[in-house]
Formats: C-alpha cells, sequence, structure tokens
C-alpha cells in the first residue's frame, strides 16, 4: 500500500460538533490519526493503547495518534515492534508538516498505555506501548509537555491543537465496553498484521 494511500485510510473521519466544549470535534478511534490548524477539538479514550498529542506552538498545526504496539522490544526501534510506532509516529508527523509545522518546533503531550483489558495485564501491552513512545521522543528530540501514563483505568483526552491545550480525566468508575471491544478487536488486527518495512499498512 503507497504511504498516501495508508495515511487516508487511517486519518479519523468521526467529525461531531461538542455541545459540551461547544466546539467542532473528531474522535480518533484505535489505528487512527487526525492533524488539523483549525481552532477545533481532538478527542479519543485510551485503554490499553497510547495516543500522542503533537503540536508546533509557532504554526498553531497540532494532531493526534492513538495507536498500540505489538509484541515485542518496544525500544528496538528497527524491529517489527519499534517499526510498527515509527511508522504510527510518522503519519502524524508528515501530515503536520504537511500544513505547516516544522518539525523542530514539535511538543509532546502523551497518554494511555492502561491495564483495562483482562488478559492483557500480564503481558505488558500498556507499558511496552508507554516505553516505545518515551523513547522515541527522546531520539528525535521532541520535547514532552505532560503525560500520564499506565496505571490501571481508562482515559479521556480532549486536545486542542491550535494551542497545545490538553485535557485529561481518569474514568476511575467507568470500563467503556465499547473501549474494550474496540481495542481488542485493533489488538487482533495488529497481531494478524505482517509488518515490514515494504508493507506497513495499518498502525
Amino acid at each position: 500500500m503507497a504511504l498516501r494511500d495508508a495515511a487516508q485510510e487511517h486519518l479519523a473521519t468521526k467529525h461531531y460538533f461538542d455541545r459540551q466544549f461547544d466546539i467542532d470535534a473528531m474522535k480518533v478511534l484505535p489505528g487512527e490519526y487526525f492533524a488539523t490548524d483549525n481552532d477545533m477539538m481532538i478527542t479519543t479514550l485510551l485503554g490499553s493503547c497510547v495516543a500522542v498529542c503533537l503540536y508546533d506552538p509557532i504554526s498553531r498545526v497540532g494532531g493526534m495518534n492513538h495507536f498500540l504496539l505489538p509484541e515485542g522490544d518496544p525500544n528496538d526501534l528497527l524491529s517489527a515492534t519499534g517499526r510498527y510506532g515509527v511508522y504510527a509516529m510518522e503519519m502524524l508527523i508528515n501530515h503536520l508538516v504537511k500544513i505547516g509545522g516544522r518539525r523542530d518546533r514539535f511538543r509532546a503531550k502523551i497518554f494511555g498505555g492502561g491495564s483495562v483489558i483482562k488478559g492483557m495485564v500480564y503481558s505488558n501491552v500498556g507499558q511496552n506501548n508507554a516505553e516505545f513512545i518515551q523513547g522515541y521522543l527522546q531520539n528525535e528530540g521532541i520535547p514532552v509537555d505532560a503525560s500520564d501514563l499506565l496505571d490501571i483505568y481508562p482515559r479521556r483526552v480532549n486536545f486542542f491543537p491550535v494551542t497545545g491545550k490538553a485535557m485529561m480525566r481518569k474514568l476511575k468508575n467507568h470500563y467503556d465496553h465499547e473501549l474494550i471491544d474496540n481495542e481488542q478487536r485493533y489488538q487482533k488486527a495488529v497481531v494478524e498484521s505482517q509488518v515490514d518495512s515494504g508493507d506497513i499498512d495499518l498502525f
């Protein structure tokens, strides 16, 4: 799959008007990303997955992705696991650059990696995701302005890309069955996909 086609396939499409914040919004589901220079909100619900809110405070562009790594060494960027995470990040970064962002000005806020799904606690899926993104951003020289990782709770993240403001709430008394179903289906797709340097078509 061509990179351009892959980017289009994974671009979030669930646009709605958020009455609570009185603003246009885009919902990012597992495996998706979204980037914009519009004054709007990007939102996602996280379990074991990680979301990166990336923005350029000068160009006032920003975006978010939502991904989960396959099993493997999250610190080895050349492994299948590492390449999978790198690909998820590059899709977001490339889109931000395309709409006016500069890589040397990017700043990040990172969330997720919770152990919220039974059977995934012992495989350290959330921890692997958290370790990967921390290592990736450090290697790329992208400062992390805020982070909230690990724990056992789902998280709701609302990101305002023009300003870089992020709001995060842990859902301590609410285990969203739709969230868990979505992440389990997504994990199954990740495990079944064959990820190599020549054919990476989902993240």
